[in-house]
């Protein structure tokens, strides 16, 4: 299995690295990236597409302009392949990540889960909110234990973590009636000095019965500057290996880059759009 992720938040593009990027995705994503208001979210757009391109050349042993990759109707990414060969991306807070897999199907999610900024208000009222999307055991997992708002944060976003990455294993988008999901977690807290540690003991119980016969969930902290952290979540067949992921950096993954066939007229157009877009 492969499982890689970039901290964009330590990206500040050049323009020899912006052009580079720009050669190495089609047409249609490099219009789409275009649109975006916000410089940041325009990197991480870009930076998810080459991550696609680096996973597929990785595990396929291609160039990474080789691959036509398209979109389900659903929006999520896959190409045709007689490897059947899955992959999924996730890009939130800092980080973009992704996993590809030949055993099966992958579903991969990434959320912040201790983060400077105090929170804008308590976890309860917005745990209250989404009061239909959770079971009685996760609404109790997030708020009863203790009285700790960062706590029961960490909890939330661990629990909604888990039900986007088996959501998009799934490949439905939204719709899915999030609380037929039952997430089980044994150890409620990561090891803190082992920062390669990967949890797979949580149990997913839908509708009822428990499908961790079939499919296994890792959990991995990752360790970001300041003091704050970022989980990633993955929901894939049980025959995969469980392993950490690897960081990248914006380097090695340009330089596994190679160009499209594709005449992308202007350039230098793209790399002003960029300098115009609004910082956050």
């Amino acid at each position: 299995m492969y499982r890689f992720y970039i901290n964009c938040n330590n990206w500040t593009p050049t323009r020899e690295e912006w052009i580079h990027a720009t050669r190495c995705i089609t047409q249609t994503e490099l219009e789409r990236i275009d649109k975006f208001m916000f410089q940041r979210d325009a990197k991480f757009a870009l930076a998810g597409q080459l991550l696609i391109r680096y996973l597929l050349a990785q595990a396929l042993k291609r160039k990474s302009s080789s691959f036509e990759i398209r979109r389900t109707e659903y929006g999520r990414p896959y190409i045709e392949s007689p490897e059947k060969f899955d992959f999924n991306l996730s890009h939130h807070h800092q980080l973009v990540a992704i996993a590809g897999t030949f055993d099966g199907l992958v579903g991969c999610d990434t959320m912040e889960y201790r983060v400077n900024t105090p929170p804008r208000e308590p976890v309860e009222p917005l745990t209250n909110l989404l009061r239909n999307e959770f079971t009685k055991n996760e609404y109790d997992f997030i708020l009863n234990k203790t009285k700790d708002e960062k706590i029961r944060f960490r909890h939330f976003y661990r629990l909604w973590s888990l039900k986007e990455s088996y959501v998009k294993w799934l490949g439905q988008g939204v719709g899915f009636t999030l609380s037929r999901m039952n997430f089980c977690i044994k150890t409620d807290e990561f090891d803190e000095k082992n920062t390669q540690q990967v949890l797979s003991d949580t149990i997913l119980e839908l509708d009822n019965k428990s499908v961790n016969d079939q499919l296994r969930f890792d959990e991995q902290i990752i360790y970001l500057p300041n003091n704050e952290q970022q989980i990633i979540t993955l929901c894939s067949s049980t025959k995969t290996n469980c392993q950490p992921f690897t960081e990248l950096n914006i380097d090695e993954i340009l330089k596994n880059c190679t160009p499209l066939n594709e005449n992308k007229p202007g350039e230098e157009k793209w790399w002003n759009n960029f300098q115009k877009k609004t910082t956050k």
